[in-house]
């Protein structure tokens, strides 16, 4: 294109030289033609017709040379050079069609002056429909692109505001609002800004999935710091990656400690081997023995403390890396309730058993005291006929002795099991303790220190004293029993309030008001199959001959009767306590009429 401007500017005058030297031309093919004439005179008719032949013949070559062969030239020149521009159009056409981005040329009004397929297809209009309309107007929400539109109307500003890249959204023909990603560029002109080249990238879906994922993010938080159970996440490692709060709680560490530290550190030295023995045969083999499973185990916490949890562990990948989740419960108050219900359980099957032996137990008394009654009826007829002088009056009287002490054993059991009426008062159990202290310490002897810490202020209880004492007495003896080598012995009165909680663990007491009298020794204790068969009747750890196993079994028969019940605590080597519960304040109750009878076994 250079080449042939060049060629046209010397081919062409400029119009003051082309004036005159077509009127040089015209003068000298003038003087010319007069020369002519001059020289060979003509007709007039023949000089006329042959002066313009002679300048037609002169001046051809000179306008042709200086007008029309330029004017040819320049006609040709501008064709091909209108042809590149259209080809170069078209290229240039071709390449923003086959381009994958969004690419739209604006004007300095705003007016859209091209735009290639991408562009269409997002917009959802023809290229027709869209050439000429104002970009901002008929194709972005309103309120967006504000920089781009105050830019251009300030030209001078645009080269700064055009090197940054920005987003910003469109309006298809459906109303829909596209993300685009924008790069610009300014078009000049003869060193002039003209109009702007916007190219770019559609990125609504990678909003959406962005949007997704951090939706998706936010909801795993969300689950996972509310989580009840506490969550760690460690590494192939043994590091610990991640926890939720619940975990911080759990092991008494900021989430910052936990961060990184190593995760066997959470757990009691025994369990530290198996863990990581197991955690290299799942990285070499890939198979675990654990995951999937809920394991009961020990969790170790900041202050050394151990406790129960239930673990859940399972493992993924991210990133290529082995990664594991454990799902930590605490289930401490679950032991300890599953603990409890089985003492109460216990507790309620003890008392089942006793109340069926006492059953079977008064059924035999009151059967065999019948028989009783007969030997001794039949042998106190026979002593009173015979004289002390016979041989056989020892043996008579040896046989009431026995039936005596045979009967002091069936009224026992009948104490343990139904009683008879006798006749009951609001009784002050720290009268009665003191009323009979001096005779308990000639019982027990002088090895054995008494110690009573008596509450003035307990209420009364609805019972006959008699019953009472024979609770302290029998209690005492088994005391004094189990201190062959001396010890100290102690009574104690309080009064206590007991809720539904205090009694589900004590299956006969109801709630309310309780007298309590807890009777301790320091003496050789008993374990646990000993306690749960002391209230047996017949029951005895003594050698033959030396107790009757009775003296337990009156006593739980009589707090029984009375409404109360009686727990007992104790370890080899550490003594017994035994507590007495008796409902309060004294009042008449349901079972008055049927109170224990108030013979003194002792």
């Amino acid at each position: 294109m250079k080449t042939n401007n060049g060629r046209l500017s010397k081919t062409y005058l400029s119009p003051a030289r082309l004036f005159i030297a077509v009127a040089a031309a015209i003068f000298i093919a003038e003087a010319i033609v007069m020369a002519v004439l001059y020289a060979r005179p003509l007709p007039a008719l023949a000089a006329a017709m042959l002066d313009p032949v002679i300048l037609v013949i002169l001046l051809f070559p000179v306008l042709y040379f200086l007008l029309f062969r330029p004017m040819l030239i320049h006609i040709t020149e501008r064709k091909k050079v209108e042809e590149a521009l259209i080809k170069e159009r078209d290229k240039a056409q071709r390449f923003l069609d086959t381009a994958e981005v969004f690419m739209v040329v604006l004007d300095l009004s705003g007016r859209v002056s091209l735009i290639n397929k991408k562009g269409c297809a997002v917009l959802g209009y023809g290229e027709n429909f869209i050439i000429g309309k104002n970009w901002f107007d008929s194709f972005t929400p309103s309120g967006t692109w504000e920089t781009a539109i105050e830019a251009l109307r300030s030209p001078s500003t645009l080269t700064p505001v055009l090197s940054e890249s920005f987003e910003n959204p469109v309006l298809t023909g459906s109303g829909a609002r596209r993300d685009i990603f924008w790069n610009s560029a300014p078009i000049i002109e003869n060193n002039a800004i003209t109009g702007i080249l916007y190219a770019g990238s559609d990125i609504t879906e990678k909003k959406q999935m962005e949007k997704a994922i951090v939706d998706s993010e936010t909801h795993y938080r969300l689950v996972h710091n509310s989580a009840f159970d506490g969550i760690i996440v460690s590494s192939a490692d043994d590091k610990v990656i991640d926890c939720n709060p619940s975990a911080e709680k759990l092991f008494g560490y900021e989430k910052s400690e936990l961060a990184g530290a190593e995760l066997s550190g959470l757990m009691p030295d025994e369990y530290r081997k198996r863990h990581s023995e197991g955690l290299k045969r799942f990285l070499s083999t890939g198979k675990s023995q654990i995951q999937g499973k809920v394991l009961e185990l020990e969790g170790l916490r900041k202050n050394k403390e151990r406790f129960p949890i239930e673990l859940v562990l399972s493992s993924f990948t991210f990133e290529n890396e082995i990664k594991f989740t454990g799902t930590i419960r605490d289930v401490t108050e679950r032991k300890k309730a599953e603990k409890d219900k089985a003492l109460a359980q216990t507790r309620l099957n003890q008392t089942q058993k006793i109340e069926a032996v006492g059953r079977l137990a008064g059924g035999i008394a009151h059967d065999f005291n019948n028989i009783l009654n007969a030997i001794r009826g039949n042998a106190e007829l026979i002593i009173e006929d015979t004289e002390r002088t016979d041989p056989s009056w020892p043996r008579l009287n040896e046989i009431i002795g026995a039936v005596l002490h045979a009967s002091k054993l069936t009224r026992q059991l009948m104490l343990f099991s139904k009683g008879r009426p006798s006749e009951t008062a609001n009784v002050n159990i720290n009268d009665t303790i003191e009323n009979i202290l001096v005779m308990l310490k000639r019982l027990i002897g002088d090895d054995i220190a008494v110690i009573t810490e008596l509450n003035p202020g307990i209420s009364t209880i609805w019972t006959n004293e008699g019953s009472i004492e024979q609770i302290i007495l029998n209690l005492t003896v088994n005391a004094r029993d189990a201190m062959l080598a001396g010890g100290t012995l102690s009574i104690k009165t309080q009064e206590l309030d007991l809720d539904e909680a205090a009694c589900a663990y004590m299956p006969e007491c109801k709630p309310g008001k309780h007298v309590v009298m807890s009777v301790s020794d320091t003496g050789a204790g008993m374990d646990k199959e000993l306690l749960s068969r002391i209230f047996e009747p017949f029951f005895s750890t003594k050698e033959p001959g030396k107790g009757t196993g009775l003296g337990l079994s009156v006593v739980y028969g009589i707090v029984k009767q009375i409404g109360g019940c009686i727990t007992v605590e104790s370890e080899v080597g550490q003594g017994a306590l035994f507590r007495v519960y008796l409902p309060a304040p004294g009042r008449p109750r349901e079972s008055a009429s049927l109170q224990p009878e108030t013979t003194n076994v002792f």
